[in-house]
């Protein structure tokens, strides 16, 4: 079945100026959990197209510092502090280019990556899992001891196996789906509170 495109969150985000609806998502979330203070370091994979750097900009402040990946350009965005990376996060160069940008650890990693979709279930479900694992390596590899990580995936069987990986790595694992999520999709976001540490998932 179709869903409509210009939903009311479509509608608000266009209202308001925001640069997608995304940015309701993270709003929700951050408002059930209050990950996001003053002067903190966040890592956001699969920027693009800024809407929860924005976001986050307001929350860090400018004594923080927010570097958003993607593949595509992200222009416009508040500076301090944001900054933006074109890259590849399958790229065996991508990890160097964040350390020479940003000096690890972040206090966060945060991610709203989706692979393209296909239409066919098991095969998207697959691909995202592939996708989120590796953009997951990347993140927590620079990611301090305690810090939290929030990420898309989408619900299947292999979201499954996925928490159980990630239950070894932090203290607590949540699923949370806000209502900014479109009803017929599947996506729901992992939230994943008191890393602890590489030496734990190595």
């Amino acid at each position: 079945m179709a869903f409509n495109r210009k939903d009311s969150y479509y509608k608000q985000a266009k209202r308001e100026g925001k640069r997608s609806r995304a940015i309701y998502k993270i709003e929700e979330i951050d408002q059930r959990f209050r990950f996001f203070k003053r002067g903190q370091k966040i890592l956001e994979l699969g920027a693009a197209p800024g809407g929860w750097m924005e976001y986050i900009a307001r929350r860090v402040g400018t004594s923080g510092h927010i570097l958003g990946l993607d593949l595509l350009t992200i222009s416009e965005l508040p500076s301090p502090p944001c900054q933006t990376l074109v890259a590849d996060i399958l790229a065996p160069d991508t990890g160097a280019r964040i350390d020479a940008l940003v000096n690890p650890p972040f206090d966060g990693v945060v991610s709203d990556l989706a692979p393209n979709l296909t239409g066919i279930k098991a095969t998207d479900q697959a691909n995202s899992i592939a996708m989120l694992e590796a953009a997951t390596e990347l993140g927590l590899e620079r990611l301090k001891k305690s810090g939290f990580l929030i990420c898309k995936v989408f619900q299947g069987s292999e979201l499954k196996q996925f928490q159980l990986q990630m239950k070894n790595r932090f203290q607590k694992i949540t699923l949370a789906k806000p209502k900014a999520s479109r009803k017929t999709s599947s996506e729901i976001y992992l939230v994943a509170t008191g890393y602890a540490g590489k030496t734990s998932c190595q």
